[in-house]
């Protein structure tokens, strides 16, 4: 795995933690300060119904982030995942959190203006309907985002082909997944598409092969095993990565003028190495053999 697209993980993580302490320490003496001199600070003119509201908010946000923690804590040492690393179902227990999080906040801001929510929710029940129909495909989006997240079909980081997309898995929300093509373009793909659509991970295969396409002229095909030969050479800097024994050159197509060959070879099953990478590596020296062919 790239340690650069670790690193920034690792460091947000930290930022978590460090921020949840800061935010306990301080949600606490509100709480403390709320629970044992509510009088002094309704004297001091303070309403009531302000420090209802502030003390839902302080202690429903920090339960919140309190379980959130745990949840994520004990399935990392379940599963014995390294810290800062991206996960599905850690990336949907955010999602959760946030969510809860608004809810509070919408609550406290209700209770700061004594609005009771449930009143509010049902004497607005035709409007919220009105909302839901017409946030449809958002909400949508959002609960097949959801199984996405707590799903092992698809993980972040994971190749796959969705449509004529091909890509890395580099973020999923709750509306889109984002997806890092060999171009390094970014692309957003609806959750809802990802969940309707044929899918092709190339990751959780079995076996991780490679494989690469190219045309050569008749005669520049006369020695096969010298084409094949050349790019197991040029390769060399990725051999710990290879199966020494998955280099495969085949014969697909004799054209008139050209031959189609396709190149193959299997990959350890945790390399880590990004197969566009080799496959990029290879075609280079591909070119490279049919220039200085070509000049003799």
């Amino acid at each position: 795995m790239n340690k650069k697209s670790i690193t920034p993980t690792i460091n947000l993580e930290r930022k978590k933690r460090i921020w949840f302490l800061a935010k306990a320490v301080l949600f606490i003496g509100g709480l403390f300060a709320i629970d044992n001199f509510k009088n002094q600070l309704i004297e001091f003119g303070i309403a009531e119904h302000y420090l209802r509201a502030l003390r839902f908010y302080l202690y429903a946000d920090l339960w919140i982030s309190l379980i959130r923690l745990g949840v994520v804590f004990y399935y990392q040492r379940k599963h014995k995942l390294s810290k800062g690393v991206k996960n599905n179902f850690v990336l949907g227990i955010d999602h959760i959190a946030n969510i809860l999080h608004t809810f509070v906040l919408i609550g406290s801001i209700l209770f700061l203006f004594k609005i009771d929510p449930i009143n509010l929710i049902t004497s607005l029940s035709i409007v919220a309907a009105a909302i839901a129909i017409l946030s449809k495909d958002y909400i949508a989006n959002m609960i097949n985002g959801m199984i996405i997240m707590f799903s092992e079909e698809v993980m972040i980081g994971d190749e796959i082909k969705i449509g004529e997309v091909k890509g890395k898995v580099s973020d999923i929300t709750l509306v889109n997944m984002h997806i890092v093509n060999d171009d390094e373009d970014l692309i957003y793909i609806p959750n809802s598409m990802v969940l309707t659509s044929q899918i092709f991970n190339y990751t959780k295969r079995a076996i991780r092969k490679v494989s690469f396409d190219f045309d050569l002229k008749n005669e520049l095909t006369t020695d096969v095993e010298a084409v094949e030969a050349h790019i197991i050479k040029v390769l060399k800097e990725y051999h710990k990565y290879i199966k020494h024994d998955s280099y495969v050159l085949r014969i697909i197509k004799i054209n008139e003028n050209f031959t189609s060959l396709k190149f193959q070879f299997v990959l350890h099953r945790h390399s880590e190495v990004r197969e566009k990478d080799i496959r990029k590596a290879a075609l280079r020296q591909v070119l490279k053999y049919i220039g200085d062919a070509s000049s003799k």
